[in-house]
């Protein structure tokens, strides 16, 4: 009655639920049903991802202990009513997926965005969880009459099936989906983000009196910019100049703190550039060391000198994004 085989089996899905990461440490608990009265269920406190074979308990489905000399899991009660009431059911596992239990934890719609999904899983919802180990099974119960797989909020999942294939296969849908769900929502809200900032950001004339006092203010009240500026000896004199309008901003920096602006077209670097391209290196449609390096504008002084100043420079470029030009 030892039931060997039917042990290395659940042994192998066991250990598969921890490699997937849908168990860790002594999370998550397994059940196999091996004749009409009688299950194989892992023990007490075990390591899914290193259980064997003595972690693993023949019982009854009242929960008698009829092979092992372990304690059989906290969550017995959640197993062998699953057992009692679904005949067909061979395998129970009750797992963490982490996504999953995310996605739940602020959720309560799951939107399938996979077909292949849609086959599997349906209209998914929490079940509320008030203790660490299920107490109440009923909600449980009637939650698989729909759907062989549930998700216990704040808790995870609970899938049976016909085999462990079947029943370990909704969890990675599941996880995958729940996955996705969160992926999408964040970029949602990221777009949402972006929309809003770019609806209500001012934008300025490009070179303007306004314009080149935004920039002036945006390094020099940074602290970052600041600091950094100390750190490389951020001093020199930088022009920008627009090759349509002729128009030249020089900025005089003295250890990264821009102390004075004019149209000295005599800089020790200069950066030329048709408005077009310009307009697009403030905006950060073209980053400013690409434009420069692909020809997209012309420089004048030694720019590998200005290797030196890089952490500098690209903490300036990233404040100047916050004065978007027309």
């Amino acid at each position: 009655m030892s039931y060997n085989k039917n042990k290395e089996e659940l042994i192998y899905w066991a250990k598969l639920l921890n490699q997937k990461g849908f168990v860790s440490s002594r999370s998550g608990n397994v059940s196999l049903k091996v004749d009409i009265d009688k299950i194989l269920i892992t023990a007490h406190d075990c390591y899914l991802g290193y259980l064997t074979e003595d972690e693993i308990l023949c019982v009854n489905l009242k929960g008698e202990i009829l092979e092992g000399n372990r304690e059989i899991t906290s969550e017995k009660l959640l197993h062998l009513d699953i057992h009692n009431r679904f005949k067909d059911v061979k395998v129970v596992l009750h797992a963490h997926p982490p996504h999953t239990v995310a996605f739940f934890h602020y959720f309560d719609d799951l939107d399938i965005f996979c077909f292949e999904a849609r086959f599997y899983l349906g209209n998914i919802k929490p079940i509320p969880q008030d203790t660490p180990i299920v107490t109440d099974t009923l909600p449980i119960l009637e939650a698989l009459e729909n759907s062989n797989i549930v998700v216990l909020k704040d808790h995870g999942v609970v899938s049976v099936g016909i085999d462990f294939k079947s029943a370990f296969g909704l969890i990675e849908i599941l996880e995958e989906q729940a996955k996705v769900n969160l992926l999408i929502r964040n970029f949602k809200k990221y777009e949402q983000r972006s929309i809003i900032r770019e609806m209500f950001q001012k934008r300025y004339t490009l070179l303007s009196e306004e314009h080149i006092r935004k920039l002036v203010d945006l390094v020099n009240n940074d602290k970052e910019a600041q600091e950094l500026g100390r750190i490389y000896d951020l001093t020199c004199t930088l022009a920008v100049k627009n090759q349509d309008s002729n128009k030249v901003v020089c900025f005089y920096y003295e250890k990264g703190k821009i102390v004075k602006t004019d149209d000295n077209e005599n800089a020790e670097f200069v950066i030329i550039g048709k408005e077009e391209v310009l307009k697009k290196i403030f905006n950060r449609q073209i980053d400013p060391f690409v434009a420069s390096t692909q020809g997209k504008v012309k420089t004048k002084g030694d720019f590998t000198k200005m290797s030196k100043w890089y952490p500098v420079l690209v903490r300036t470029f990233k404040l100047w994004e916050q004065a978007p030009v027309e």
